[in-house]
This record gives C-alpha cells, sequence and structure tokens, in this order.
C-alpha cells in the first residue's frame, strides 16, 4: 500500500498539472492521485525514496508482464504474437517492452528474476498504465516511448477516463459520488460496468 507521505509527494509534485487536464469534468485531484497509486504505486513510490529525478521515476512507471499463461486475454498474449503483428513494428516494441522491463527491474527488486527471461515485456505503461492492447491503435506512443512524460501519460489516462464517464452515462454530471468515482475506476480497469456486482469486478473483487 502506498504510504501517506509517498501520496503526499505524488499529490504536490502533479497537482497542477492533473488540476488541468480534468478542468470540466466531474473528476477529482484525489481520484486520479488514487489511480497512480493502483496502477503504479509499487513502482514510484520506491524510486522516489532512491531520490531519482522525477522525470526518471516517471519513465521508469511500467510493469505488468503476465502473458497468456498468467491469465492474459487481451492483445498480446504472447511474444510471439506481438513479434509478428505487423513486421517490423512488432518486434521494434517488443525491444522496447523488454528493454523498459530491464531498465525497471534495476530498482525494483520484485521484478528484477522476471526481467531475467528474455522473452518477458512490460504490458503496461505509464504513471496511469496504458495497457499495451492499445498498439493497435496508436502504436507511435508506445513505440516512441510518450508514456515517459507525464504528461502524455496523464493526457491519455484522462481520454480513457471521459469514455468510462461516457460509458457510464456521468458525461453531464458535474460531481460525482464516492461510488459514481469507483464505478469510473472498473471502467478504466476492465472497460465495463456491471451494476448488480457492486464493488466486486475488476483486478481484485
Amino acid at each position: 500500500m502506498t504510504a501517506t507521505e509517498d501520496i503526499k509527494w505524488f499529490k504536490t509534485q502533479f497537482k497542477d498539472e492533473i488540476n488541468e487536464a480534468i478542468a470540466g469534468t466531474p473528476l477529482t485531484l484525489d481520484f486520479i492521485v488514487a489511480l497512480a497509486c493502483q496502477e503504479t504505486g509499487e513502482v514510484w513510490p520506491v524510486l522516489r525514496a532512491k531520490g531519482l529525478p522525477v522525470d526518471q521515476i516517471v519513465a521508469l512507471c511500467v510493469g505488468d508482464t503476465l502473458d497468456e499463461d498468467g491469465g492474459r486475454r487481451a492483445f498480446p498474449r504472447t511474444k510471439k504474437q506481438l513479434v509478428e503483428y505487423n513486421p517490423p513494428h512488432g518486434q521494434a516494441m517488443f525491444d522496447v517492452g523488454h528493454r523498459a522491463l530491464v531498465d525497471m527491474a534495476q530498482h525494483i527488486k520484485g521484478y528484477s528474476k522476471v526481467a531475467k527471461n528474455p522473452d518477458k515485456f512490460c504490458h503496461g505503461y505509464g504513471v496511469f498504465q496504458l495497457d499495451l492492447q492499445f498498439f493497435k491503435e496508436d502504436p507511435d506512443y508506445f513505440l516512441n516511448r510518450d508514456y515517459e512524460r507525464f504528461a502524455n501519460t496523464l493526457e491519455r489516462c484522462v481520454r480513457e477516463l471521459n469514455g468510462a464517464l461516457s460509458i457510464l452515462g456521468y458525461e453531464a454530471k458535474t460531481n460525482l459520488t464516492d461510488l459514481e468515482l469507483v464505478a469510473v475506476g472498473i471502467v478504466y480497469n476492465t472497460g465495463g460496468f456491471t451494476p448488480k456486482k457492486g464493488l466486486k469486478q475488476g483486478y481484485f473483487d
């Protein structure tokens, strides 16, 4: 769990950019910070404690190495599927993804073992973890490593959240309750929301 001081640091560091990006939406600063904790809270607090520069901290926010054998169903399910996609771009993306994993794992011990596997690569990119399934529609975002800049990862996050607001019918609202914000977070994480399931949906129940 992300510590209070880490959350305070993140909010202080990025609040102006976040507030500008969510202006005119019912989204809140606390909600965006909570997403950052959910998506890469195992990475940036460790890097912050090591005293790395902010730009480097943001650039190293990658993760999710689970392939098909770990339950992944979205593209790319395996290294082979990625490498064979739209040659030579698939191979180039694998190279970026493996390098990103190796660089991050130098600082995050939990990834050190998997980073030694030459077939492993990251599926989530940026502070807010844009999934590699979006490589098909926006390959340059990944190949050019745009996710390494906070402004870019924030813009993509807000874009997806606006889509979630639309799916839920919340786009005209000026304020959201805590439960409505949770629903937005679940759509961001899974692509949909089933009201009868309540909070028992998403990566954890």
